[in-house]
């Protein structure tokens, strides 16, 4: 006898290894498959999963939403601006038709900030609307989930039952031949839900294509060298027609494991070059984006030129974007301010060091030294990265600042950080940084100088604020949800 419901005696029967019903009566009621320890007459249970759950009930608890690339969970990346990129564009479409491919594996690479996350975007959209896209996965450094890779694999299989539902049962059946499939290692997890589904399986219409974007901001090197190996290991025997385009940036360890030679039979590699497409695209982008800026403004009854800013200033932003996008959109993002003139925002970007080799951190320098509260400043900006969750209110309770104050700060750092509008009946949305190099820039005390935030100091002070807000209940269970 076991006694759940207050002290009301429930009788348990087992049905089977590890299937267990519960006895109400006469009437049978299904409980739950979990591992019963009876030690000197007392029962410990061990939950592990219900009765009657299918395998993609088990897949869907595992599923990490925010990682997709259409998923409500997190906003989207930015998608390419309309006629660029073209020839990359024509050269991943190409690959994703090969069937079967010599290189079922592809990895874009490039440098920071050259736009391969809003390739991955704009391609898996692409892809998701003419019925190829089989699963996404979006990795954020240090996300709780999306900084690992322990819930890629049932994200990536889930979306494949939902993407090509022939393909549902069997993975599904695999699930429910092992149910501790996803408590293994990433090559097994890869092999019973990504391969063996395949096997013996009616060809498909199309050769469903997983994009995994930012592999660099896995984890740690070891795991995702260990995730690429796995993944090599198993495509290589043929009986998957997967399609996996990998994203990140050109790191020696990620270069040397897709280029070995031995790999070439299932890895190809095509790099973002700064060409002089590169560099035609971000001008026509930064034509476009300015023109918009304007018309914005000149409604809002500011005096701007038809042919502001110029070509001459157009030409000089696209030299010192050195080929990357993420320079040309923080800066359109900073000249287009609703409190300030654009033109007087523009005035600040020319007039930073024009020989300088470092135009983008120059230009992270600036946007910061606009905000006037320093030490706030600070103690706001080490908030984002550590605590992945807070939004502008949460910040403002922990640390004891007035109401209003973290929204006020960071309205300043619009073209930086991404800020949601107030929470709506409890719904939390927290502030992130628009890009990875930010938060790099950030952390490195040689970069941005009396503006980082790596300092043991600053990151004791959060502790300590953090541990006092949660101990005198400042904060409630509700502001986590």
């Amino acid at each position: 006898m076991l006694r759940l419901d207050g002290d009301r005696p429930v009788r348990l029967q087992t049905q089977g290894p590890g299937n267990v019903v519960r006895i109400e009566g006469d009437r049978p009621v299904q409980f739950q498959t979990s591992t019963f320890n009876n030690v000197a007459g007392n029962m410990n249970v061990s939950h592990t999963t219900n009765v009657g759950e299918s395998g993609l009930d088990i897949l869907y608890r595992a599923v990490s939403l925010d990682a997709m690339h259409d998923s409500a969970e997190r906003p989207a990346d930015p998608a390419c601006h309309p006629g660029t990129r073209s020839a990359i564009f024509y050269q991943l479409e190409k690959w994703s038709f090969e069937q079967p491919s010599d290189s079922p594996i592809l990895w874009l690479h490039g440098c920071a900030g050259i736009g391969k996350s809003a390739i991955a975007q704009q391609f898996a959209a692409s892809c998701h609307e003419r019925g190829q896209l089989g699963g996404s996965w979006f990795f954020k450094r240090g996300s709780v989930s999306r900084g690992t890779w322990k819930n890629l694999v049932p994200t990536l299989a889930y979306q494949l039952t939902v993407a090509f539902p022939q393909l549902g049962p069997r993975i599904q059946r695999a699930v429910e031949t092992d149910r501790l499939v996803l408590g293994k290692a990433i090559h097994h997890q890869l092999e019973k839900l990504l391969v063996q589904p395949f096997r013996n399986a009616p060809p498909l219409a199309s050769c469903p294509v997983l994009v995994i974007d930012g592999l660099d901001e896995c984890e740690d090197r070891g795991t995702q060298t260990a995730l690429i190996r796995a993944l090599i290991d198993i495509l290589r025997s043929g009986d998957s027609p997967l399609h996996f385009l990998v994203c990140s940036r050109s790191e020696p360890h990620l270069r040397e494991l897709f280029e070995a030679p031995e790999n070439s039979d299932v890895c190809r590699g095509l790099e973002i070059q700064r060409d002089d497409a590169a560099y035609s695209d971000i001008r026509r982008y930064l034509t476009e984006g300015f023109s918009r800026v304007q018309k914005i403004h000149t409604a809002r009854g500011m005096l701007l030129d038809d042919g502001w800013p110029g070509e001459n200033t157009i030409e000089h932003l696209v030299k010192k974007s050195s080929g990357t996008f993420i320079y040309a959109s923080t800066v359109l993002r900073y000249v287009d301010d609703e409190y300030s003139h654009p033109a007087e925002r523009l005035d600040a970007v020319l007039s930073l060091d024009p020989s300088s080799l470092t135009p983008l951190d120059d230009l992270y320098t600036q946007i910061l030294s606009s905000i006037p509260n320093k030490p706030t400043l600070l103690r706001i900006l080490l908030a984002i990265p550590e605590t992945q969750y807070l939004d502008p209110e949460q910040m403002d309770i922990i640390l004891r600042m007035r109401r209003g104050t973290s929204r006020a700060i960071l309205r300043g750092l619009h073209a930086v950080v991404r800020v949601q509008p107030p929470r709506i009946l409890g719904y939390q949305k927290p502030v992130q940084l628009l890009h990875t190099s930010f938060g790099d820039f950030l952390m490195d005390s040689q970069r941005s100088l009396s503006f980082c935030i790596s300092g043991e100091d600053l990151l004791n002070t959060l502790v300590h604020d953090m541990a006092r807000a949660l101990l005198s209940g400042s904060l409630g269970s509700d502001n986590f949800q």
